[in-house]
């Protein structure tokens, strides 16, 4: 009867963040841009296409570390229930409205409390298209370090280093992308207005349709095994998706 209870005000909690099915995008510097969100508005929460919480505790609106304003945190548990068979606190941003060419901008900020190193990898960005399983591309963490993945096959992947994580210090991360399953198809990574990548060829599989944009914390081995620590925190800060004509300074947060 407890744990019936417990699941039953999880629901709740989670249907009031979702009663609203308006966009709230704030701060739109460009027509470009499809997505802004800085949560300093009444619902931000709303603006989002999905989320994907297992507790009170995996999405809250907090005020902004270092810093004025507000931000998004995010806090996964090895004791929380799985959300779409695995461990996960993640938001889709956005799904369906993306194009050949998309602009991906957030802030992140990695506590040195609450984001310990540790070899067992997360996902913290996915590019996930409909029925596909693992995402084909994805921005991920591991020993302290970041690392984006990408693919447009199943049993291939680039794994490209992309330094080691800042913490306590918000790190501006800034993607480029023209998606395409072919040579055609680019990818392109700023960090902190430094840019790390460039790589050209398919960054998307040729099945599923174009992928949505989820951000968050994904551990999918807790779903199965322990690790050396049991709990996750970030927190996510001015998320912006832009469509072609987008510049780089409209992307990256002053």
């Amino acid at each position: 009867m407890i744990c019936l209870l417990l699941l039953l005000n999880v629901q709740q909690y989670f249907e009031k963040l979702e009663t609203s099915n308006g966009v709230e995008s704030t701060s739109l510097t460009t027509a470009s841009l499809v997505f802004s969100q800085s949560f300093e508005g009444s619902n931000p929460l709303s603006s989002f296409y999905s989320l994907e919480l297992g507790a009170p505790h995996s999405l809250n609106i907090v005020k902004r570390p270092k810093g004025n304003g507000k931000a998004a945190r995010f806090e996964l548990r090895q004791s929380d229930p799985d959300v779409k068979g695995s461990r996960r606190a993640e938001v889709t941003v956005v799904k369906g409205n993306l194009e050949r060419e998309m602009w991906y901008a957030y802030e992140v900020y990695f506590p040195s409390d609450g984001f310990v190193d540790e070899k067992d990898d997360e996902c913290i960005t996915q590019w996930h298209q409909s029925g596909m399983g693992s995402p084909s591309a994805s921005i991920r963490t591991k020993n302290g370090r970041l690392r984006i993945t990408v693919r447009n096959e199943q049993e291939e992947k680039d794994k490209v280093d992309l330094g080691p994580i800042k913490k306590n210090k918000w790190i501006s991360i800034v993607v480029h992308m023209v998606h395409s399953y072919d040579s055609d198809g680019l990818t392109e990574v700023w960090i902190d207005g430094k840019k790390l990548l460039s790589r050209k060829g398919g960054n998307m599989y040729n099945e599923g349709g174009m992928p949505k944009l989820k951000l968050g914390i994904y551990k999918s081995d807790w779903a199965k095994e322990k690790t050396t620590t049991d709990k996750r925190v970030l927190y996510f800060d001015n998320i912006q998706v832009g469509r072609a004509g987008t510049k780089l300074t409209d992307m990256i947060s002053s």
